[in-house]
């Protein structure tokens, strides 16, 4: 029986192997994007499914084609106004006031 015990990895070790927050690698795993093995008070990923994880899912910002950094730059400028929703549900608030007052 010549069975090779695959080293397994802790939540802390895969996030710093991937630069991230120790709470992105247990997201994908809930989500089911990344596999793990579960135990009471333990969660072990192999590394071969944190490279797995790492080709199909994590895409690093490494390169930026089009910087956007605020939505008037992606979409123009702005018209200045209200929306007309909020405009709506102030006119809806100040009727109310207006009916209890009376």
């Amino acid at each position: 029986m010549s069975e090779t015990i695959i080293p397994l990895l802790t939540v802390s070790r895969a996030a710093a192997i991937v630069q991230c927050h120790p709470e992105t690698i247990r997201r994908a795993i809930r989500n089911g994007r990344l596999a793990a093995y579960r135990r009471p008070g333990c969660t072990r990923i192999s590394e071969t499914d944190l490279k797995a994880y790492l080709d199909t899912y994590h895409c690093p910002a490494t390169e930026m084609t089009s910087p956007t950094w605020n939505y008037v730059a992606a979409n123009g400028p702005s018209s200045g106004g209200r929306a007309a929703s909020v405009t709506a549900a102030l006119q809806v608030a100040r009727m109310k006031r207006s009916l209890v007052g009376s």
